[in-house]
């Protein structure tokens, strides 16, 4: 099996032409396999994006996220956002699906229409583990699940360290069962207070990695033993408000662009396959 890297542009500026040949040929030169272009900030044409991207062989993984006040509106922003990210010809589409305040019937509706168009198109559609969203703690998520027990993921696990002020180490049991769903990471590593760490190379976050490394290396496992050819993983840390900043100046303390190339080296490194 292959680990196939994402760059995220989270924490760039890609506002024309010019701003996505040179982020590419950085991404391309950096050794991963492609990028992951959340489509709701992302001002550039699929066409465009498609051409930039098949001159250098990289591959995209695009993302969504179903907007509105009622459900009825989330339905349809998601109907819209799907129909135009099927023209980028993604290998995959990443879906901030649903709200947290809403029932499990009207989620569930979202969820439907995701797979609706998955078997039409032939494209995976992940729901990402995420605050705001349904999928926001590990019981919610196993509620989902119980519903749709085959709902493919994009695990953020940093998300849930913050909902349960935890390391996950008290519900083991419940975290392996939707591991099972999972065909997509996004790499960034949260602690008990917050969704992102100030810098992964630092030794003060050590056993923070270690542990996300150890979730994170249990679906690779489950990838394996399902025979699939490819796993995809973004590294996602993101800048302020994620990112920690100086006071006043708000500076980064972190390089972002990098604390993301050092997650896809170290998990190249350190992730058995």
């Amino acid at each position: 099996m292959k680990l196939h890297f994402h760059k995220s542009f989270w924490e760039t500026n890609c506002r024309n032409e010019d701003d996505l040949i040179s982020l590419t040929r950085q991404v391309h030169k950096e050794g991963y396999h492609g990028t992951e272009l959340f489509l709701p900030f992302y001002p550039l044409s699929p066409e465009l994006t498609l051409n930039v991207h098949e001159r250098l062989g990289l591959d995209i993984i695009v993302g969504v996220a179903t907007q509105g006040d009622t459900p009825t509106e989330h339905l349809k922003s998601y109907k819209d956002q799907l129909d135009y990210a099927r023209k980028f010809s993604p290998k995959l589409i990443n879906s901030h699906t649903g709200r947290d305040i809403f029932s499990l019937e009207e989620n569930l509706a979202l969820y439907d229409l995701a797979s609706e168009f998955q078997s039409k198109y032939g494209i995976t559609i992940v729901h990402e583990t995420h605050r705001f969203r349904p999928t926001f703690s590990t019981l919610s998520t196993e509620t989902i699940l119980q519903s749709r027990i085959k709902l493919p993921l994009n695990l953020d696990v940093s998300h849930w360290m913050v909902v349960h002020e935890s390391d996950l180490s008290d519900q083991v049991e419940r975290v392996n069962s939707i591991l099972n769903n999972v065909h997509h990471i996004h790499a960034r590593v949260g602690y008990e207070e917050g969704p992102q760490i100030t810098d992964p190379s630092d030794p003060i976050w050590k056993a923070h990695l270690e542990n996300h490394t150890r979730i994170w290396q249990q679906v690779i496992n489950n990838a394996k033993r399902n025979n699939q050819p490819s796993f995809s993983i973004t590294p996602e840390f993101g800048p302020f408000p994620y990112a920690h900043t100086m006071p006043k100046t708000q500076s980064h303390l972190t390089d972002i662009w990098q604390a993301n190339l050092y997650m896809k080296n170290y998990l190249q490194n350190n992730l058995t396959l």
